[in-house]
């Protein structure tokens, strides 16, 4: 069989020889012998036929083509080839029905064989470098005839990048276990809001997808995305306007996206910590959604409003010691926040302005470097304290007193996750003082000392934060 097809691959060497000898040229120990390369190649497949060997990988050794008899692979696991000379894959790959992984890369490829989506069992399917590779295959997943699907219904993982592939065929929608889905750097123009349908799709990444103009709209809510990327989508134009759906979305990066017009003003409703990479045109404006979404999330800041966290944190009590030191909380907290309506920076010393039109030299730029909040910085990423904000979050879900935002309702899901996340775990000693970070360093602030309130051993390990809210901020708060 081996023998058979180091002929066959010899007699054709013109039709992959220029796709694989610019690469090995240059590699030492396998230089532009055909012959005693593919004696090399066949001695690996050899192996491979073995049902102990359960991964074949070949890198930068001929294989223009599979041998017949493809069913002699068929226990193997894992299948890597790089730097092959790969012309096709043939229908026979089916054979494979233990495959889980499969990686293409650097190979001249044109097409994959319709009888990839009969790997059952594939879970993983990567192919880098393949310019030549301009489609998938139109159904991944097909219907038999009891109505099932059948085909890659257990690919978690998709990714595709250095490709020509230009759109992804609709049968997408029914590989419900992809959780990646990764094209980069391909001239993909397309993308079906199908993609949303997707239960289990943790990852969206386009990264360099330069002929991208538009994401899709998102036609349901999304719980389960995590991470989408579209960075240097240097063409994309329009983001959908229920960017939100995207329930609990942790990163968002637009960086690079220079042609983007603007931003929808529901991206500001996306998660309090979903870190957004804006491009640089667009920083200030996604600076101003989100500090007013943050104002609107704070509502007014008065005690009254204020005051119900520190109500429902714990049991009603009517000692005016108690509920003075409540009140102090709620007072200080609304300071705070005007403070930083009048971009100053209750933090430091003085309160200093800090955007740059009216920034002293020597005012503190980043977090890191306000003793304050170095140290919330520091307990943002500390489990303990994380422990603490969900035990917080769960009691009030669990409470019949109204919760802090709403006057007539339980802690809601999305509310609970705001207050877990009441911490600067997204922000580093690097990050710049704006009027968003602030503002969440405010709300950390509160969270901290309504947390000591409701239980004073707490102050052990959250030592006293001094804020310096201006006078007239502290006396307004004082007297209303």
């Amino acid at each position: 069989m081996l023998l058979e097809w180091r002929d066959q691959c010899a007699a054709n060497a013109d039709q992959w020889r220029e796709a694989w000898i610019p690469v090995n040229e240059r590699v030492n120990g396998v230089g532009p012998d055909l012959e005693a390369a593919l004696a090399i190649t066949a001695t690996h497949l050899a192996s491979a036929t073995s049902y102990h060997v359960d991964s074949l990988m070949l890198s930068r050794l001929p294989l223009p083509r599979f041998p017949e008899q493809t069913f002699r692979f068929g226990h193997l696991k894992n299948m890597t080839i790089i730097d092959a000379g790969l012309l096709e894959l043939p229908e026979s790959i089916s054979d494979l029905a233990n495959l889980r992984t499969l990686t293409l890369s650097q190979n001249p490829i044109g097409a994959l064989p319709a009888s990839i989506s009969r790997l059952g069992e594939l879970q993983k399917l990567s192919i880098f470098s393949c310019p030549n590779l301009t489609e998938l295959p139109e159904h991944l997943a097909i219907r038999n005839t009891a109505g099932q699907r059948e085909g890659l219904v257990k690919l978690r993982k998709l990714k595709l990048s250095r490709t020509g592939i230009r759109s992804l065929p609709s049968s997408l929608r029914y590989l419900k276990d992809l959780t990646h889905l990764k094209i980069n750097y391909s001239p993909l123009a397309v993308l079906n809001m199908d993609i949303h349908s997707l239960p289990l799709l943790e990852e969206v990444d386009l990264r360099g997808c330069t002929e991208l103009r538009h994401y899709p709209p998102i036609s349901r809510q999304q719980w389960s995305l995590k991470k989408l990327s579209l960075q240097d989508c240097s063409s994309l134009q329009t983001l959908p306007s229920n960017i939100n759906e995207l329930t609990n979305l942790q990163e968002l990066d637009l960086r690079g996206c220079n042609n983007l017009r603007e931003l929808p003003p529901s991206i500001s409703r996306l998660p309090a910590y979903c870190t957004i990479r804006a491009p640089a045109h667009l920083q200030a404006s996604l600076d101003q959604l989100r500090l007013d979404q943050l104002r609107r999330r704070a509502g007014p800041s008065t005690p009254q409003v204020a005051g119900a966290l520190s109500s429902a944190a714990r049991p009603r009590h009517d000692d005016p010691a108690i509920m003075q030191a409540r009140q102090a909380i709620e007072d200080t907290v609304y300071a705070l926040f005007a403070a930083i309506d009048e971009d100053r920076n209750p933090f430091v010393e003085n309160a200093p302005y800090f955007i740059p039109e009216k920034r002293e030299e020597g005012t503190p730029i980043v977090l890191g470097a306000v003793d304050g909040i170095q140290q919330m910085l520091k307990e943002s990423s500390d489990k303990v304290f994380k422990d603490k904000l969900i035990d917080l979050a769960n009691s009030l879900q669990k409470s019949s007193i109204p919760n802090p935002w709403k006057a007539s309702d339980r802690l809601q899901e999305g509310e609970r996750k705001a207050l877990v996340n009441s911490h600067l775990g997204t922000f580093n000693e690097d990050s710049p003082i704006n009027g968003v970070s602030l503002y969440k360093a405010a709300q950390m602030w509160k969270t901290r000392e309504l947390l000591v309130h409701n239980d004073p051993t707490n102050r052990d390990f959250l030592p006293s934060i001094p804020v310096y809210p201006p006078k007239e901020q502290a006396t307004d708060a004082s007297e209303s």
